[in-house]
Parts: structure tokens; C-alpha cells; sequence
């Protein structure tokens, strides 16, 4: 659980949501483009700050959105927030 305020959305609010998180290697999800993208870094055909060469682990789902009420008094919803489902994309 963490504050609204902590979310970094530029919320000020003393409520509490969940937060859920997706984290992990993706080590068994790499596939030709990935081998071949990391050869290409290595052999610096491309910029090697530009991409990233190996799949991450990211949401597929999320939970449903949050509503709260900021310092103000003021009513919010934000959707996309916390994940429910992850996967290596």
C-alpha cells in the first residue's frame, strides 16, 4: 500500500491504494529478434542506449481503476494503475 502522493501523478492526496507490481527476467521469452538485436548492440550497429535487447516483464492486465479524493476535495479516478496479470513482452 502507498499514498496517492506517492505515486509520482501529481496527485496530493493522504489516501492509501494498492499497488501491484510486475518484476523479473524474461530469459525463456527470447526469441530470433532478441538474439539478433543483442548481436547488433554488440557489433554496434545500433546505439545500444536506444534499445532494449531481451523481453521485459511488463502487465498484461490491470485491476480495476482507483478513485480517491485528493487534499482539495476533489474527486479522481485513474485507471491503468495496478497490475493483475504480467508477462514477458
Amino acid at each position: 500500500e502507498v499514498s496517492v502522493s506517492e505515486l509520482g501523478l501529481g496527485y496530493e492526496s493522504d489516501e492509501t491504494v494498492l499497488f501491484r507490481y510486475c518484476s523479473g527476467t524474461c530469459e525463456a521469452a527470447v526469441r530470433s529478434y532478441d538474439l539478433s538485436l543483442k548481436s547488433m548492440r554488440s557489433r554496434r550497429k545500433i546505439k545500444k542506449e536506444k534499445v532494449r535487447a531481451r523481453p521485459c516483464c511488463r502487465p498484461l492486465a490491470y485491476d480495476d481503476d482507483v478513485s480517491f479524493l485528493d487534499a482539495y476535495n476533489r474527486y479522481y479516478t485513474v485507471n491503468e494503475l495496478s497490475a493483475k496479470e504480467c508477462g514477458c513482452v
